[in-house]
């Protein structure tokens, strides 16, 4: 029995539902060079390690910010007091 390759495993122009396919009759014959071949876990894990950097960064500025702030109040605080 052959093995059928779906046709969402084909790899489109742009990453999405409504792009063109690279070669879907490649695809559909089963040359792995035209198929996606990672799954959706994986994938979304990669694209989520790029920004986790990003994200951290941005947390420890704005824990930055906010320390100041709190400083500069107890400041104000002690000189009206």
């Amino acid at each position: 029995l052959e093995k059928a390759t779906p046709e969402a495993c084909c790899q489109r122009e742009l990453q999405s539902r409504d792009g063109m396919f690279v070669n879907k009759e490649a695809c559909l014959s089963g040359i792995e060079r035209f198929q996606n071949r990672q799954g959706c876990y994986t994938v979304i894990l990669n694209s989520f390690e790029t920004y986790v950097y990003l994200a951290g960064a941005l947390a420890i500025g704005v824990l930055a910010i906010e320390l100041f702030a709190m400083i500069f109040a107890m400041c104000l605080f002690r000189g009206i007091q």
